[in-house]
């Protein structure tokens, strides 16, 4: 049986397919909103470059669906529904959540702040009533580049730095976790 790190597209994709994506998983979120009338998870990994479906992303996005699952699972949080997909545009995850939105981005920011992989995933929340639920309205502070650690968002859309480096920087993060596992 081959793994599913082993079925990576690996082939390049484009903003158009970036978009179409991101407008596909909305549509997804927005279904299981309605559907489930509760929170919904959706998780993405922050993955520089024009290929996004690879051995590492999936490898890495699978840690990142068995974390969730625990820390769900730790807090006695009921999941309704479950869905992790590997597409070309990157792999991406969903839960359905019976919990308050608020505690579940509590806990998920601090997974992304705290986990040695943290960094590399986006993990969105959001309420049935009022939608996507920011670090902000947790009192959470903005996520910083992982490089130069200024507020990412600044970073991302103003590119300050270069695809290789962000990709060097994610290969040392992730074969420090994963080597440290073996």
């Amino acid at each position: 049986m081959i793994s599913e790190t082993a079925k990576a597209s690996s082939s390049s994709v484009t903003l158009e397919d970036i978009l179409l994506a991101r407008e596909a998983r909305a549509s997804v979120q927005q279904k299981w909103l309605d559907r489930f009338a509760q929170p919904v998870v959706s998780t993405t990994l922050v993955w520089p470059g024009e290929v996004k479906d690879t051995p590492l992303a999936r490898q890495v996005m699978t840690q990142a669906n068995e974390s969730l699952n625990q820390t769900l699972h730790k807090h006695r949080w009921r999941v309704t529904r479950q869905e992790m997909r590997f597409l070309p545009t990157g792999p991406e995850a969903f839960w359905s959540v019976s919990a308050p939105a608020w505690m579940i981005k509590h806990v998920t920011a601090h997974l992304e702040d705290n986990h040695p992989l943290g960094r590399l995933w986006d993990i969105d929340v959001f309420c049935p009533s009022a939608g996507l639920v920011k670090r902000s309205a947790i009192n959470q502070p903005m996520r910083r580049c992982f490089i130069c650690h200024e507020p990412a968002h600044v970073c991302s859309r103003m590119r300050r730095h270069a695809p290789q480096e962000l990709a060097q920087v994610i290969e040392d993060l992730t074969y420090d976790y994963f080597s440290g596992q073996r």
